[in-house]
């Protein structure tokens, strides 16, 4: 991705609700594992409730910015497909925006590898939960043309759509040594102003990729159209949780 990408994700994405870390019901003492952490959203509420955090991004700008916004993390190249940590040593694996990109065999049997018996596996999007206030309508008319084809409209804050609505992930998770998720799902809206609004569409790869001039006056155009002083963004957590099945570490290669 261009450089301008990791800025523009750093500021327009949400974060996460500060419930999240605490479904699985891990004590403070806890080593956790957080697979695809990008800038760090999800990290920072890690590393404020647990003893320790291995936060794994392959993506070396993303780890650059991570390595700056969550000094307290133990940032590691790795994927997850290759967790570069020890068997059976942390309490609970997150992912969060992340598991569609490596919903896999290769990668549920090297999570469950990291993982102590009985560790968590604790996974999640950001899904839009509402229309925008005010209506960004116009925004939406003006992006249409550029939308990915395949994706559902209205367009409105459209994250859900490469991630856990695909639902591929489910049979992969199915098939794997965890038992059957459980679902939660957490209101998490976000108050942005207009920039942050820009940053958002911005950081999203199919505007991120356009030629500079392209996408620069693209994203001013989208700028004039956005008068409002404050947006609020209905955005849900949908989280899904489970636990290594009972007697799996037999059927994990150590």
């Amino acid at each position: 991705m261009p450089n301008h990408w990791y800025e523009a994700y750093e500021r327009g994405r949400p974060g996460y609700p500060s419930e999240v870390v605490h479904i699985p019901g891990l004590p403070s003492s806890a080593t956790v594992v957080e697979i695809g952490a990008g800038t760090g959203k999800l990290t920072r509420l890690l590393v404020a409730t647990f003893a320790r955090v291995a936060a794994i991004e392959p993506d070396d700008q993303m780890r650059a910015w991570l390595t700056v916004l969550c000094p307290k993390a133990e940032a590691i190249a790795g994927s997850g497909e290759q967790i570069p940590l020890p068997s059976a040593t942390a309490d609970a694996v997150f992912a969060a925006q992340s598991f569609h990109w490596f919903a896999n065999e290769r990668a549920l049997a090297e999570i469950a590898r990291v993982l102590r018996p009985g560790g968590a596996l604790v996974l999640m999007w950001n899904v839009p939960a509402g229309r925008t206030e005010p209506s960004i309508v116009a925004v939406e008319q003006l992006l249409e043309p550029h939308w990915p084809k395949d994706w559902d409209l209205p367009l409105d804050l459209g994250l859900s759509r490469a991630g856990h609505a695909a639902g591929d992930w489910q049979v992969a998770l199915a098939q794997s040594v965890f038992e059957e998720p459980r679902q939660v799902r957490l209101p998490n809206p976000q108050s942005v102003g207009p920039e942050e609004l820009v940053a958002f569409f911005g950081s999203m790869g199919w505007i991120a990729t356009l030629p500079d001039d392209k996408r620069l006056t693209l994203l001013g155009e989208v700028r004039s159209l956005l008068t409002a002083s404050e947006y609020r963004l209905p955005w849900e957590a949908h989280v899904y949780w489970t636990r290594l099945a009972p007697g799996s570490e037999a059927k994990v290669t150590l």
